[in-house]
Order: structure tokens, then C-alpha cells, then sequence
């Protein structure tokens, strides 16, 4: 599973590293760090619609095709769609065939489940670059009040032998050479697709344990990422 997330980089960065337009909404030209990024907060996305690369900010957190509000969508806290079983599933077989987006983040949060406790590490790439996070996104339209929500999940897979330490799922995180394949909405080869909805290489990633300043939502701040000092 991935809850909780953080994303710091920049909009001008994120149009130089995936060749996108401008963020579409110019109030959020500015994009501001995230530090703790929470299902039903809104996440840039990367997606082709109508046959062009977009920067998007999408609400973490599916809202269905089927939904009668978002209220009802909530409900089954659709945040992460499990690779293994993503067409078996009506709400994420569709934008997985059609609908497929990256979700750009700097890295993520899991918690290790000892006997007594909960541990929160955040996972990044070793390199430091922009972790291309595979996802599926919906634009759902109310049919009472017209109103529009663009929405999207994160696709989980088994842990590689460096996340099983820690937990025994993670994102997909897709390579470079990956991502156009994974984008493209006329890529309607399905076995192939699959194919990437698996972990990345172990020595991809790099860790560090944090306080649990983590676990609120309402801590969104650089501190969040401070590694825990621990005791001699």
C-alpha cells in the first residue's frame, strides 16, 4: 500500500523532465512543496489527453465512473490499485486500458509494523531524481449537479528485496524508457502493459527512518523529512 507521500519539486521541473505544457491552473503556477501528501488532496499527474502531453493536478483518491458523488467514492478508498488485479476491477480496468498517467514524486512514506510498533521511513531514489510513479486517472461528471473531478490512483505491486524490509507492498515506479509506453492511450497492448506493473530494481531506492511527525496531516513541513536520531 502507499498512503501518504511528498513531492518538492517544481512545475518548471516537472515541465523539463517529462515535456509537458504549463501547469493548467495559472493560481497554481507556483507549485508549492508537499510534504505530506494525503488521499483527497490534489497531486500533479502526468497524462496525454486529446493527443498531448499535460501537467494536470489531480485529486489523490479514484472517483469512479459509477460514483454518484465523491462522498460515495470515498468510501472505497480507492488511493492505490493493486497491479496483480487492476483488470479485475471495474473501477480501475477501464483507465487502465485508456487512461493512464504518471504520478511524478519525490518519494513516498511506509510504515515498518513491528510487535508494538509502527516505524514511518520515506523511500526515495538513490539518485535523487523524480520517482515516475505508474497511475490511472478518471474525470468523473456529476449527473445531478454537473460537477467535475479529475482523480487518480497509485499502482501498487509486491515489494522488491529492498521494500520487503520494510513492507510487503510498494508503487510502481516506472523506468525512463517505460514511460511514453505506459502514457501513450493507443497503447492498447494489455500483456505488455502488465509486464510493467512490477517492482523496480532494489538498488534503485535508498531510505531513512523519521519521527512520527508524519503521522498527522496537519504537519506539512520540511521537518517531516528529518531522519530520526536514533539512540545509542
Amino acid at each position: 500500500m502507499c498512503g501518504r507521500a511528498y513531492s518538492t519539486v517544481t512545475d518548471e521541473e516537472l515541465e523539463v523532465r517529462y515535456g509537458t505544457g504549463k501547469l493548467k491552473l495559472p493560481s497554481l503556477r507556483d507549485l508549492k512543496p508537499n510534504y505530506n501528501l494525503c488521499p483527497t488532496q490534489s497531486s500533479p499527474i502526468i497524462l496525454i489527453r486529446e493527443k498531448k502531453k499535460e501537467l494536470g493536478y489531480f485529486r489523490w483518491g479514484l472517483v469512479p465512473f459509477w460514483a454518484k458523488d465523491v462522498k460515495d467514492a470515498a468510501k472505497y478508498s480507492l488511493i492505490n490499485a493493486r497491479g496483480e488485479e487492476i483488470l479485475e476491477k471495474r473501477s480501475y480496468s477501464g483507465p487502465f486500458k485508456k487512461r493512464r498517467c504518471i504520478v511524478p514524486l519525490t518519494g513516498f512514506y511506509e510504515w515498518e509494523r513491528t510487535k508494538d510498533t509502527k516505524r514511518p521511513f520515506a523511500i526515495s531514489m538513490k539518485d535523487d531524481s523524480i520517482m515516475s510513479v505508474a497511475g490511472v486517472w478518471e474525470h468523473w461528471v456529476s449527473k445531478d449537479t454537473g460537477e467535475i473531478v479529475d482523480s487518480f490512483s497509485i499502482i501498487t505491486t509486491s515489494a522488491n528485496s529492498f521494500m520487503e524490509k520494510i513492507h510487503d507492498r510498494m508503487p510502481v515506479i516506472l523506468s525512463k524508457d517505460d514511460e511514453q509506453d505506459w502514457l501513450d492511450p493507443k497503447n492498447e497492448n494489455i500483456k505488455d502493459l502488465q509486464k510493467l506493473l512490477k517492482p523496480c530494481a532494489a538498488k534503485l531506492l535508498k531510505a531513512h527512518e523519521i519521527s512520527s511527525m508524519v503521522n498527522s496531516p496537519k504537519n506539512n513541513k520540511p521537518e517531516v523529512l528529518t531522519p530520526l536520531k536514533v539512540k545509542a
